[in-house]
């Protein structure tokens, strides 16, 4: 057995020990959000953005803080690129906790 021979088993070896599980992304947001779930995390990028960007943040109360991001969320759904993203005010609530857990 030549050494080139020994590196395919234990190729051979250590593909058959793994196993192909896909972990599918839970999210917190229902099933009709999941088509437009690139939409909702690119707006969730620009919060996240925005709020690292903005040197007061952290002055602000959680309300306030809460509050700028539910009008920054809604000033992003009505604009007509996200026309097709529609939340209830749950889903919305979800949005800002998670935003604020983020930061």
């Amino acid at each position: 057995m030549g050494l080139s021979d020994r590196f395919k088993d234990e190729k051979k070896k250590s593909s058959s020990k793994k196993t192909d599980k896909k972990v599918e992304k839970k999210s917190a947001y229902p099933s009709h959000v999941q088509a437009d779930l690139e939409m909702l995390e690119d707006i969730e990028c620009m919060v996240l953005n925005k709020i690292a960007y903005t040197p007061v943040w952290f002055e602000f109360t959680e309300d306030e803080q809460k509050k700028l991001i539910r009008d920054y969320l809604n000033a992003r759904l009505s604009l007509p690129e996200n026309a097709a993203l529609i939340l209830t005010e749950d889903e919305k609530d979800i949005f800002v906790t998670r935003i604020l857990a983020s930061v």
